[in-house]
């Protein structure tokens, strides 16, 4: 039986066009004047894109935690053991292709640039954290039992040995960096995930089809205005609702994933290429600054003379070399285990 869900793949596209809009329009959002008409349609769709992020969180919390039973072993090997490989190895990557740029020195900086990672890494740690404590999560929600070992496990890794690797005499940059990668102060994904599976057990109405893109398009507008007030407000551009926790982001990515849960008994054409599109959608996340430097190199960008026709057509051409590269690359089996 093929239990693959289209409609969470479908989905899981959308969350990825969403956080490649974020970065193609990051520095646009600051470079129109904000009394202008251009900032109010910036402004527009960087609002629109807020909720993409937590979409990823809700959708492991929706796959993993409705599931009567999860095989631990199986689980930490497949999830947080193979998102912490793949962010040390795309971090290696990202600082050695700084060095051969000439952007950064090989030595120490190029240690630290390592342990760090590239701007847009931050999100596998995150998912690393919340995949650690979705097992006891999952344990509570189906009052199953959960080895003493493994809590001990995350209160020792978590709780102390990262805690005392800061307590050096003298300050360690790398070794508070890489505490840093992991701390706690994800955990509030985790949640997100419990939303996820709350709102994937709901039997939603079919009225929610059309119900939940209207209310996030109103959330939308009324986050929009409510950016451009604080702009103008600040007297500089200023994204005050963008915040992944704040309530417009949270009334977005819920509204955004009911919408797609409605779609789950629809008959979908083309299964195949949305499941393919939707495997390579973690290969677009890891794939795209790349890929945005090359289009910057190559003479495309962002421009503050047409904002807005620039930013759409400079995040469509990004979607599609990133989708087609990652696509193509995942034929190859080595590059298929890295994306």
């Amino acid at each position: 039986m093929n239990m693959r869900r289209t409609e969470l793949d479908l989905c899981r596209i959308f969350g990825c066009l969403a956080v490649l809009m974020i970065h193609a329009g990051a520095d646009i959002y600051h470079e129109v004047p904000i009394e202008s008409l251009s900032f109010a349609a910036v402004n527009l769709i960087s609002t629109a894109v807020r909720g993409g992020v937590p979409l990823f969180f809700m959708l492991s919390g929706a796959l993993f935690l409705t599931r009567p039973a999860l095989d631990l072993r199986r689980f930490l090997i497949r999830h947080p053991l193979r998102m912490t490989g793949l962010y040390y190895l795309w971090s290696l990557l990202y600082a050695a292709l700084r060095v051969l740029s000439g952007q950064l020195a090989f030595g120490r900086d190029f240690v630290h640039a390592v342990v760090a990672g590239h701007y847009h890494m931050w999100f596998l740690p995150a998912m690393v954290l919340c995949y650690l404590f979705l097992p006891v999560v999952h344990a509570a929600l189906h009052r199953g039992g959960l080895d003493g070992r493994y809590l001990t496990g995350l209160f020792l890794g978590l709780g102390i040995v990262l805690s005392n690797c800061n307590l050096t005499p003298d300050p360690a940059p790398i070794l508070y960096r890489f505490t840093q990668n992991f701390s706690l102060d994800y955990l509030p994904y985790l949640g997100y995930a419990v939303w996820g599976w709350r709102l994937a057990s709901l039997r939603l109405p079919k009225r929610t089809v059309y119900l939940a893109p209207l209310v996030w398009l109103i959330v939308t507008l009324l986050a929009a205005w409510g950016n451009r007030w604080y702009s103008g407000y600040r007297d500089d551009a200023d994204g005050w609702l963008f915040s992944y926790f704040s309530l417009p982001s949270f009334l977005q990515a819920s509204a955004a994933f009911c919408f797609f849960l409605s779609l789950r008994d629809r008959p979908f054409r083309y299964r195949k290429g949305i499941a393919g599109l939707a495997d390579a959608t973690l290969g677009v996340y890891l794939l795209h600054p790349l890929v945005i430097e090359g289009l910057e190199r190559a003479g495309f960008s962002v421009t503050p003379d047409a904002p807005v026709s620039s930013l759409l057509g400079f995040f469509a051409l990004l979607a599609v070399l990133c989708f087609a590269a990652a696509c193509l690359a995942r034929q190859i089996p080595l590059l298929r285990r890295i994306l």
